[in-house]
C-alpha cells in the first residue's frame, strides 16, 4: 500500500494551540519543545517531508510523534519510561559515596571496600565512575612518576 502524500493535525482547539506554543518555548526537555513544534508545524499544513529536513530526522519518527499527539494528546510528548535496574544504592548511600570519593580521590578500590563495610552492598567500579561523573568529579588514572628513579645529574640544569 502506498505511503500518503502527507498527512496533517486535523484539528487543534485554541487551548491546544497555546499549551503547544507554551511545550515548545519552555518544554522541559529539548525533545518535547521539537515535538510540540512539529505539532504545531504540521497543524499549518507543513508536510511530512519538510519536517523531516526541518528536524534532521527520518519520516518514521516524525510519523510516530503525530500517531503519539492524535492518541494521546500532551502528554504523547513526552518520553516513554525505558527499561533498566533500579539503582542499587538509595540517594543518602548515593551521597555517601561522593563524600568517600572527596576523602580519599585516588584510592576507588577503598570507597568500594568502605561502601560495603557500611552498607552490605556491592557496585562496580564503572558504577562508581558514572556516580563520580555525575557529582561532577573527573575521574582520570593516576600515573606514577618515576622521577625518583632518573639520574638527578642528567636533569640538573647549568648553572
Amino acid at each position: 500500500m502506498p505511503r500518503p502524500a502527507s498527512r496533517f493535525i486535523k484539528k487543534l482547539t485554541k487551548r491546544q494551540i497555546q499549551q503547544l506554543e507554551a511545550k515548545k518555548d519552555r518544554g522541559a526537555t529539548p525533545r518535547i519543545r521539537h515535538r510540540a513544534h512539529a505539532i504545531l508545524l504540521s497543524h499549518q499544513r507543513t508536510s511530512v517531508v519538510e519536517l523531516v529536513q526541518i528536524f534532521q530526522t527520518n519520516r518514521t519518527t516524525i510519523s510516530q510523534w503525530l500517531d503519539r499527539w492524535e492518541a494521546e494528546g500532551l502528554d504523547g510528548l513526552a518520553d516513554k519510561p525505558r527499561p533498566g535496574s533500579p539503582s542499587k544504592l538509595t540517594a543518602a548511600e548515593q551521597r555517601r559515596v561522593v563524600e568517600l570519593l572527596k576523602r580519599s580521590p585516588h584510592n576507588p578500590a577503598a570507597v568500594l571496600s568502605e561502601l560495603k563495610q557500611e552498607t552490605g552492598k556491592e557496585i562496580s567500579r564503572s558504577t562508581l565512575k558514572r556516580m563520580a561523573r555525575k557529582a561532577g568529579l573527573i575521574w582520570k588514572r593516576m600515573r606514577k612518576s618515576l622521577g625518583s628513579k632518573r639520574d638527578r645529574k642528567k636533569f640538573a640544569t647549568p648553572a
